[in-house]
């Protein structure tokens, strides 16, 4: 029998949709494409739900290191914290919809991990906003948390961490989800620490003039969630400062410790992510917010000329920039951000540094205050 959806409109008419298969596979590939929202992020993680970017469509999957592309994967989104998120769609017609799409995931996600760069995503995600006649710059802003520790490079730089300790998500996506192949995702899922493999339906009811699309998250068992809580993957978990500090190299944690200390001792605010942590000055009011400093495990410290901050001013970064380069602390790494590896040898002068990022902000603030 076919499902119905009763449609009760302002003007008190029902109208009724009744249940449909999707034309072809391409149909139910290009919605993905076009309403990422049919991930339904809010499902997976309902305390913080998945907010998606396209990377692709028929993303190239190679087989060895100098290898072209194998396979093609239907979609590679990434979420706001930089999960690598692996989609295959099939039509409930299609009877591979069970064991051989399953090793056919696995296949792609095991070399996509192995051969794939951070690079080579961003250069299929650049193209792809090329394409739709967007930014992918100003796609990765709208996507991350404002004031969180994920500026554009940081963001990609998480996505490549990611991938290579192989934190992915896996999602399979049709019309219907057969027994078969929730049995073998609720398994996975259960028993794979750091690769969350969820299915998801998608089912297409069709009238006159109207289509509904209606996406419901299956496959992912209590006790899974409890699993990928526990390991902290696939949940949108953030960091702290115990985490944080026991992920850093001995000469890394003093200075990240000494930062975090300060910042709270100076009233600024502290946003930790899913790996690091960003420092944030308030200005003009508690609720302008603009971040200056990031901190990644093991050793990164980062200095960041936000947009619009008063530190990032003409007659500001020009002496800034300067004058933190010469402290052979930092090295350029963009148009916004100084970065610097903290090793035995510089520890004691990236502590100095570090108050006099701390005054340079502090001033610049109560100067700009003071206008």
């Amino acid at each position: 029998m076919t499902a119905k959806i009763f449609l009760l409109g302002k003007d008190d008419v029902i109208s009724e949709v009744e249940e449909a298969v999707y034309e072809s596979e391409d149909a139910l590939q290009s919605l993905l494409a076009r309403f990422p929202s049919l991930l339904a992020g809010d499902e997976m993680t309902p305390n913080a739900p998945r907010r998606w970017l396209l990377v692709s469509r028929e993303m190239a999957v190679p087989d060895s290191e100098d290898g072209g592309g194998r396979w093609s994967l239907d979609h590679l989104f990434v979420d706001q914290d930089g999960t690598p998120t692996f989609v295959e769609c099939k039509r409930s017609t299609d009877t591979r919809a069970r064991r051989e799409v399953v090793a056919q995931m696995l296949d792609y996600a095991a070399n996509g991990i192995r051969y794939w760069s951070a690079d080579a995503i961003r250069q299929a995600a650049v193209e792809r906003a090329r394409d739709a006649g967007s930014s992918l710059d100003e796609e990765v802003r709208k996507l991350i948390e404002p004031g969180s520790i994920d500026s554009v490079d940081a963001f990609w730089k998480t996505v490549e961490k990611k991938l290579r300790t192989g934190e992915v998500r896996l999602v399979f996506v049709a019309d219907v989800i057969p027994p078969e192949l929730r049995r073998l995702v609720e398994f996975l899922n259960e028993q794979m620490s750091t690769v969350e493999v969820l299915a998801l339906e998608v089912k297409q009811y069709l009238g006159s003039n109207q289509k509904v699309l209606v996406p419901r998250l299956v496959g992912r068992t209590e006790a899974a969630a409890i699993h990928h809580e526990r390991a902290g993957t696939g949940t949108g978990r953030r960091t702290d400062r115990d985490r944080f500090l026991s992920a850093c190299t001995p000469a890394g944690a003093p200075l990240f410790a000494f930062l975090l200390d300060e910042a709270a001792r100076r009233g600024h605010h502290i946003y930790w992510g899913s790996s690091g942590f960003s420092l944030g000055a308030h200005f003009p009011t508690p609720s302008d917010r603009w971040s200056f400093a990031y901190g990644y495990p093991p050793d990164d410290f980062q200095f960041y000329f936000q947009d619009g901050a008063p530190w990032s001013t003409d007659e500001n970064a020009s002496a800034f920039r300067k004058e933190l380069l010469s402290t052979g602390i930092f090295r350029e790494a963009g148009r916004l951000t100084l970065k610097s590896r903290v090793d035995q040898v510089t520890s004691e002068r990236a502590h100095q540094v570090a108050r006099r990022i701390f005054a340079l902000v502090d001033d610049s603030i109560r100067r700009a205050n003071a206008k």
